[in-house]
């Protein structure tokens, strides 16, 4: 019994730290990208409370390119910015 026990938790423990791959991210890399992406918040005043999903599409965009966040930050700072306002155009308004 103990060891099947330990058995389910060593599986239990894989499923959670699986890694990423492209269109798959784990949660800590989705983390980290949008930890990154805030810093952005700035260029994102026109699509308002709109920020969220702004956010999640320029993650999902990544996600569906790269094998993971790291690969992604390979990116240069213009060519992230320019995601970034793709998905904005998305959810822009104007008041």
């Amino acid at each position: 019994m103990k060891k099947m026990l330990l058995i389910s938790a060593l599986f239990a423990f894989a499923a959670c730290t699986s890694a990423s791959k492209k269109g798959a991210w784990n949660e800590t890399d989705r983390s980290e990208a949008l930890k990154d992406v805030k810093e952005f918040s700035s260029a994102l005043e026109t699509v308002g409370t709109a920020k969220d999903l702004c956010y999640d599409c320029y993650i999902d965009s990544l996600e569906k390119s790269y094998d993971n966040y790291e690969a992604a930050k390979k990116l240069n700072e213009d060519d992230r910015l320019n995601i970034l306002m793709d998905c904005a155009i998305q959810y822009m308004h104007f008041d």
